[in-house]
């Protein structure tokens, strides 16, 4: 139960990290600098934090 928990939870978050890209993209289209740098950070935080979940949920299966 425990595996796909992780599982699903790390697929969520890379998925959820191209949401914080676009979100990145419209305020390059708007020229807000600052604020696209600030998400595509948390972007590779998120992306950072979901590829460790995917390490624990294949580490669990052996």
């Amino acid at each position: 139960m425990r595996n796909y928990f992780f599982e699903v939870l790390s697929i969520l978050l890379i998925g959820g990290s191209l949401l914080f890209f676009l979100e990145c993209i419209d305020y390059l289209k708007r020229r807000d600098y600052v604020a696209s740098l600030i998400l595509m950070f948390i972007g590779l935080a998120v992306i950072a934090v979901g590829k460790e979940m995917a390490r624990l949920a294949l580490a669990q299966k052996d």
